[in-house]
């Protein structure tokens, strides 16, 4: 995984000499706007399941200025003027780095750098449009990961079904998972979480809970050692560069 002083450096090369106060000014900005565009596209409040659980977990910034990007939204033209988006995004990464969220600032930096490439930048914009709106892929690679154990095998899983890659989003995930295998009866009627249960079923994997930041899980009854953030973050970053995940029809 890359470094977060190297991509501190790549975003400060890119930005070049922006004065301090303008920076603050657009970082400031870039956030508030995030805010407001999370809760002007997910749409009203689910009323259960899996969906619900994730409602209120904003994803990362890095995928909100990419979408406002790909939207043409007058609000983010207004913001960031006439600076180039791999600029945006790169004030993007030293916020991220300052709020202490690594994910966030590796997501700004690679989308900085993918939209250095007009063809990257398409099929980003496009990919991460598509994930935000919850668009499935047309064709699921079955075996795509089958070398992978049981807990990849879930997560991948559970980011097909949600759209979401990001840590935060799946810590949650996994707290409403632990929550329903103890009441599966729960959840009778919601075709989506009786597929991930199932999947967990057929895999032998249980959740036991979170401890220390640690998911906690057995396979077939034997305890396995607990994942970490780091690996959790590892995995994450593995499954967002999978071509399966976001290719879909348009939003």
């Amino acid at each position: 995984m890359t470094k977060l002083s190297f991509i501190e450096s790549e975003a400060r090369r890119n930005l070049g000499r922006m004065p301090a106060q303008k920076l603050e000014a657009l970082q400031r900005n870039l956030i508030a706007l995030c805010e407001k565009h999370w809760s002007a596209i997910r749409g009203p409040e689910p009323a259960s399941g899996l969906a619900r659980a994730l409602w209120a977990v904003n994803p990362h910034c890095a995928d909100l200025i990419v979408d406002l990007y790909g939207d043409f939204d007058p609000g983010f033209s207004d913001t960031v003027g006439h600076l180039q988006p791999t600029k945006v995004l790169a004030a993007l990464v030293l916020a991220e780095i300052e709020r202490g969220d690594a994910e966030g600032a590796r997501l700004a930096h690679e989308a900085m750098m993918l939209f250095e490439s007009p063809q990257a930048r398409e099929i980003h914009v496009e990919s991460v449009r598509s994930r935000l709106r919850g668009a499935r892929p047309e064709r699921e690679s079955r075996h795509k990961h089958e070398h992978h154990d049981a807990f990849f095998k879930i997560l991948s899983l559970l980011a097909r079904q949600t759209g979401r890659c990001d840590l935060q989003a799946m810590v949650v995930a996994v707290e409403y998972l632990v929550a329903i295998q103890a009441h599966p009866e729960a959840i009778a009627g919601d075709p989506e979480v009786m597929r991930i249960l199932e999947f967990l079923q057929d895999m032998g994997l249980d959740f036991q809970g979170i401890e220390e930041g640690r998911i906690h899980y057995t396979v077939r009854g034997v305890p396995k050692k607990p994942v970490s953030g780091k690996r959790l973050e590892d995995m994450l970053a593995q499954i967002r560069g999978s071509p399966w995940l976001c290719k879909s029809g348009k939003p």
